[in-house]
């Protein structure tokens, strides 16, 4: 008979000694065998859960970012999207975030699977969000939304891939404010 607690249990050490490991150092460095002797289970037991260690990593960054994506139906979609943009840049500036995203450009299945179970569900959140917006009448409906979404996102990893800065508030502001321009009912 499986103990659930034990399990639970099991997967937050591990998920505790992953966080730590990228503590010290970067996603390359990670090694299973690490994990393992931190949180202190045998390399199967992590395996039994996780197929590799790109999995740990979404895995932790699901963990870290579980309030980033929640959106305040009470608040605009300006006020929304830099709230979560702020978020967001901040967290990928951690080391989880910069092995997230590592794992995002190297390990495309396993990005694939991340998108699919994790960020899609999201994103549609996201257009609830942007069709209230558009019944309240702040913005239009004749907008391509998909790319609105990746106009918004991808500065943010830009920046941090290839400047290593996080974007502060006021490029955040900047940013909603030039691509919502377009959508904004006069």
């Amino acid at each position: 008979m499986v103990d659930i607690e034990k399990t639970s249990r099991k997967k937050q050490e591990i998920l505790n000694a992953v966080m730590a490991a990228l503590d010290e150092h970067d996603y390359v460095n990670l090694t299973i065998e690490d994990v393992a002797s931190r949180a202190g289970v045998g390399k199967s037991t992590i395996y039994r859960w996780w197929g590799h260690k790109s999995e740990l990593v979404f895995e932790v960054f699901k963990l870290q970012t579980l309030s980033i994506f929640d959106l305040d139906y009470s608040k605009s979609l300006e006020s929304n999207l830099k709230i979560q943009l702020l978020k967001l840049s901040k967290v990928l500036q951690t080391k989880v975030g910069r092995a997230a995203l590592i794992v995002m450009t190297e390990h495309r299945e396993a990005a694939g699977n991340f998108f699919r179970q994790y960020l899609r569900p999201k994103r549609e959140e996201m257009h609830k969000l942007i069709q209230q917006s558009i019944s309240n009448g702040e913005i239009t409906s004749d907008y391509p939304f998909e790319l609105m979404l990746d106009s918004l996102y991808a500065p943010i990893h830009y920046q941090i891939i290839f400047f290593n800065h996080a974007p502060d508030q006021d490029y955040i502001d900047q940013l909603v404010k030039m691509i919502l321009s377009p959508v904004r009912v006069q």
